[in-house]
Formats: structure tokens, C-alpha cells, sequence
């Protein structure tokens, strides 16, 4: 149960629009985003950032590696909610189920490239708090990407960083859709 309620879609009046955005893109209204509507300039401030970094069709980095970076750092912190949303994101963004499969694996996997096991070691490395990303991690990830990618890289790390943190903080509900898809698959979280 979480710690504060999310208001309905009705009552989240000042920032419904955006609220009403997300859920196109993801066929269901988030309650993290119905939670924030309660301080609907956060919950726009919040949308805007999903919009700009993860929703972005003009970014520098595929979209189906931007939502697997979100979730291996949203499951390296610890955070249920952001991390069967992102799961469900990858597979909705182009990460096929093979790779969803592996991800845990990824240091040793075949299915992934070099540049994705760089960006994926910083997910974790780089989502912590402090973050602990290493000279020689960041120097792999200039092999691969450019400074636009990487900075890219990184606001998918920062940005699931607020998020993992608000949706542990207020203890977020799973919505029953995204439930759904991630309980027949035991991959989606480490052992």
C-alpha cells in the first residue's frame, strides 16, 4: 500500500494532460505520476524529463538501450516499481526477449555488443549513490559513444535515480498491466 494515495486522473486536473501524454505512449496511467499530480508542477517538471530523456525520438542514443540502462539501474538500486516498468518499456522499445532474458548476464552474453555492456556496467556503476563509476568504466564508455550519447546516458541513469527513490519512497503500487507482463517472466529481476 503506498504511502500517499494517488489522486484519479479527474482530480490530477493541472497536470492530467501530460499524465493523459504518458499513458499513450505506455497504454496505462502511471501512479507515480497520479501521486505527483499532487504537486502537479513536480509531476509536470517529472513528465517533462521522461519526455526529454527516455520519450525523446530525437535522442542520440537507441531507445531500446536508453530503457535498458533505466532498468538495470532502477533493479540495481532496489526499486520494484521503475524496474517492472522499465522491463516493460524494453520490451515495448525494441529490447527483444532474448536480450530482456540475459540482462543480468550481460558481462558474459554474446547477445550483447560491447558498447551495451559499457553503458550497462555504468548503469549500475554510475546509478549508485554515490555513484562509483570507474575511470576505466567511463573510458569504455567513450569508446563507444559520443559526448552527446553519453551525456544522454547519463540523464537515463539521473532520471531513474529521482524516480527509483521517489517510487521506493512513497512504497508506489505496480499497476495491474505492467504486473501482468512481468509476473510470467522470472528474468526481469536478479536472482
Amino acid at each position: 500500500m503506498p504511502h500517499i494515495e494517488p489522486l484519479t486522473l479527474d482530480e490530477s486536473d493541472a497536470a492530467k494532460a501530460d499524465i493523459e501524454w504518458l499513458a499513450s505512449s505506455t497504454g496505462f496511467t502511471a501512479n507515480s505520476m497520479l501521486t505527483l499530480a499532487r504537486r502537479p508542477e513536480i509531476a509536470r517538471a517529472a513528465l517533462g524529463l521522461i519526455r526529454a530523456v527516455v520519450r525523446n525520438p530525437d535522442g542520440t542514443v537507441d531507445p531500446a538501450l536508453r530503457w535498458m540502462v533505466a532498468h538495470v539501474t532502477s533493479r540495481a538500486n532496489g526499486c520494484v516499481y521503475c524496474s517492472a516498468h522499465t522491463f516493460k518499456n524494453g520490451a515495448d522499445n525494441g529490447v527483444s526477449d532474448e536480450k530482456l532474458e540475459a540482462i543480468w548476464q550481460f558481462e558474459d552474453s554474446t547477445l550483447f555488443s560491447d558498447a551495451e555492456k559499457a553503458a550497462l556496467r555504468v548503469a549500475i556503476t554510475g546509478g549508485q549513490c554515490p555513484a562509483y563509476a570507474t575511470p576505466e568504466d567511463m573510458r569504455e564508455l567513450k569508446k563507444h559513444f559520443n559526448a552527446e550519447q553519453i551525456v544522454e546516458i547519463g540523464a537515463v541513469i539521473a532520471l531513474f535515480g529521482f524516480n527509483n527513490r521517489w517510487n521506493a519512497f512513497n512504497a508506489t503500487e505496480v499497476e495491474p498491466s505492467v504486473t501482468d507482463f512481468v509476473k510470467d517472466k522470472p528474468h526481469w529481476a536478479p536472482e
